[in-house]
């Protein structure tokens, strides 16, 4: 696993159309809502990275904030970003960007937003800390990094890795997978990967960056999500750090 196959994999038009929807038909989280109004004032400028059709970026658009710039590694989906943004009247703009070796200048961001476990989706540990890396170095001092990722200890993941039988996390048979805790699997819109943490795990690879914890804890816990919500995606830890 590597990460043009990951851009492949955005680039599918099935997957698209899943990211298009979610622009629609989830919007933000009530728990996105709640940390973005906590951690970012509306005037500060803002990364959304992994922005995939616009989800986030929009939704925070719809909230009033002021300055936002998508960014995200599947050129295809940028390009999907932009036509809904601009049917709905959003200012923002859209652009390819891969994670581990962000364009932009030193101290570019008030904040940087990773969401829908789009951190865990880079394959390989070195890759993901040099993501973290770059979103360090793009923070303004005191900048916040709002985060999600699985929770490899949770009720569900829990029993997921219990089974050492599972192939789709068996590092002796998979050739997909890096790490421990990597899974390489089928979706209906074709098959992806996902690296899933233990909290303890997060909180080292946050920590020898230099970044400070401020805030985490599962979604399940910090709101009552929608119908809709719950269907798109399952239970995930989100994560607010500080650039200290």
């Amino acid at each position: 696993m590597d990460i043009e196959r990951m851009r492949g994999y955005f680039d599918e038009a099935s997957t698209i159309e899943h990211y298009a929807r979610a622009v629609a038909k989830v919007g933000l989280w009530e728990s996105e809502k709640l940390l973005a109004r906590r951690n970012f004032a509306r005037e500060e400028r803002l990364l959304d990275l992994g922005c995939g059709a616009g989800r986030v970026a929009i939704g925070l658009w719809e909230l009033g904030y002021v300055e936002v710039l998508g960014a995200d590694l599947a050129p295809a989906m940028v390009a999907r970003a932009k036509e809904i943004a601009k049917r709905l009247g959003c200012p923002w703009r859209f652009e390819p960007q891969d994670a581990t070796r962000l364009s932009y200048a030193d101290e570019s961001f008030d904040g940087v937003i990773f969401a829908f476990n789009g951190l865990m989706q880079i394959p390989g540990s070195a890759n993901r800390q040099k993501a973290l890396g770059e979103v360090f170095r793009v923070l303004r001092p005191g900048g916040r990094f709002l985060f999600s990722t699985l929770d490899r200890e949770d009720a569900l993941y829990s029993r997921v890795f219990a089974d050492s039988g599972d192939y789709h996390h068996d590092l002796s048979r998979n050739p997909y997978l890096l790490d421990y805790g990597d899974r390489h699997f089928a979706t209906e819109h074709g098959t992806t990967f996902m690296h899933v943490p233990t909290r303890v795990e997060m909180l080292q690879a946050l920590e020898s960056i230099g970044f400070e914890l401020l805030e985490d804890a599962m979604r399940s816990d910090l709101a009552q999500e929608s119908a809709v919500t719950l269907d798109f995606s399952e239970d995930c830890r989100l994560w607010v750090a500080r650039k200290s």
